[in-house]
């Protein structure tokens, strides 16, 4: 018989705060500042400074080669090909996490591959995008994403070693019932993962760590976001062993939404 929701929380929460307790430093944050949050920031660059996804417009109007939910397009341009996922509803109302690239701006497209195709969710294509990166150095394409598993709900993390053609078994992340938008980055052997943490009562940023390329996430930081306000809509990159994560944040009291960035080196 599979646990219950609430012992996979209870175990994945206190999992997880061993894990940041027995954490030698895995970052060495340097600094943080805060910006004005706008509704164009959706990547980071390599030092940390929020732009607009130079890929937005290509994604506007490009269409994958399987039905896809509105909205859940996301892409990653590495050595000349673009690598896409997106979420494809299923009768059920559960939905296929689904992958495929193109070098010809979607004029044709490599064969579909399953990311995911355990969700067992019930709203449709109501839910959150997922995020995807292609590493030139190391040639993998990795995805994370938020879905509600046969195991209960989650941030979830996959890759694939061969360009896209197919992707090894998910990985969990940290189950919880508040599951939300995730943002994935790669540089060589290092992943970053950060998510919304989806335990928590007020909205907080949480990071997950990789030094394997993403076939183990030996370190993960909950939270990274600080007590100041409500922490949403994360964003990281990585370059080398340089690290930048951003967050939107509200103060309690409202206000306008501002985008927190830290930065920092991985040892």
């Amino acid at each position: 018989m599979p646990p219950s929701l609430g012992a996979i929380r209870t175990v994945g929460t206190a999992a997880l705060a061993v894990l940041a307790a027995c954490s030698q430093s895995p970052v060495q944050w340097a600094t943080d500042r805060t910006v004005q949050a706008s509704g164009a920031a959706e990547v980071l660059t390599s030092d940390g400074s929020p732009e607009p996804d130079p890929l937005a417009p290509l994604r506007a109007r490009m269409v994958p080669p399987t039905v896809a939910c509105a909205g859940s397009l996301r892409l990653a341009r590495s050595a000349g090909i673009i690598f896409a996922t997106w979420w494809s509803p299923r009768a059920d109302s559960s939905a296929l996490l689904a992958s495929s690239s193109t070098k010809d701006e979607g004029a044709t497209w490599t064969a579909v591959a399953p990311v995911d195709t355990s969700d067992r969710g019930t709203t449709g294509c109501g839910r959150t995008p997922p995020s995807i990166a292609a590493d030139a150095a190391s040639g993998y394409v990795h995805v994370s994403y938020a879905m509600h598993a046969v195991e209960g709900p989650g941030i979830f993390f996959a890759h694939s070693m061969d360009g896209g053609a197919t992707f090894h078994a998910p990985v969990a992340i940290v189950y919880g019932e508040g599951v939300g938008r995730t943002s994935v980055a790669a540089a060589g052997d290092l992943v970053a993962v950060a998510f919304e943490d989806p335990n928590s009562r007020t909205p907080r940023i949480g990071l997950a760590l990789s030094k394997t390329m993403g076939h183990i996430f030996e370190d993960r930081l909950l939270p990274v976001s600080d007590d100041n306000g409500a922490a949403t809509h994360p964003l990281v990159a990585v370059r080398q062993r340089r690290l930048s994560i951003a967050w939107q944040e509200q103060g309690a009291s409202g206000g306008r939404v501002m985008l927190h960035v830290r930065t920092g080196t991985i040892p």
